[in-house]
């Protein structure tokens, strides 16, 4: 048992730094990462990598073709559209929920305040509490599976929100703002209006990242 929880914790570890790796854009979409060299980078056994590329692959993070090395995924505009999508309806119905009761769960402020506070920082600083803010309106609802409903798609959201802002796509002052609306709708226990609020702020970044795919492969194709 003791061996079992040791290859574990490894292959977590490796995992975490993958995904650190693959969020600050060292790794850029499109890059190639074998079993092999993900062993010989981390110094761990072959099964061990291929564990934590399977993780990633599960997650989104990475894609892989049959017969093929796993490559950090390239988003397209339909997988981004689609991803901002299936967040709104699950977050739809947890601000309805949570305006039904006019409570805002501290989580959501305090990670708006980091947000405002990041107004003059780089824009990538904000992706954390931005995901943070986010997730703290559904964890809020107390619902094990919808959390973990949300969870499973929490690494391509962060995905997204990484390229936003990497892009500088938004204004944090902005972001903020909009945060600061909806939380106002939810204690008001305005249900529809903090939907809207919502909505509104989910398509905003989902189209402007879409375009901003778009052109990108528009590039590469040129390319």
């Amino acid at each position: 048992m003791a061996a079992r929880l040791g290859v574990v914790s490894v292959v977590q570890a490796v995992i975490a730094s993958l995904r650190t790796r693959i969020f600050s854009g060292e790794l850029t979409p499109g890059t190639p990462l074998g079993e092999v060299e993900v062993a010989a980078h981390y110094q761990v056994a072959r099964p061990t990598a291929k564990a934590a590329l399977e993780n990633l692959v599960a997650s989104g993070l990475l894609t892989r073709n049959a017969h093929q090395s796993a490559k950090v995924t390239r988003l397209s505009a339909t997988d981004a559209r689609d991803i901002y999508r299936t967040r709104a309806i699950i977050e739809a119905e947890a601000v309805r929920l949570l305006a039904s009761t006019g409570q805002v769960p501290e989580a959501a402020r305090q990670a708006n305040a980091e947000i405002t506070a990041l107004s003059d920082a780089s824009p990538i600083q904000i992706v954390d509490p931005d995901v943070r803010f986010h997730a703290a309106l559904v964890q809020a609802l107390e619902s094990s599976r919808t959390s973990a409903i949300y969870e499973q798609l929490s690494d391509e959201i962060r995905l997204c929100m990484t390229q936003v802002q990497d892009a500088t796509l938004l204004n944090t002052a902005d972001i903020a703002a909009e945060h600061a609306r909806l939380l106002e709708k939810i204690i008001a226990g305005d249900q529809e209006g903090a939907a809207e609020v919502l909505a509104q702020h989910l398509s905003n970044a989902s189209t402007r990242l879409a375009e901003h795919l778009d052109s990108l492969s528009a590039g590469l194709q040129r390319a």
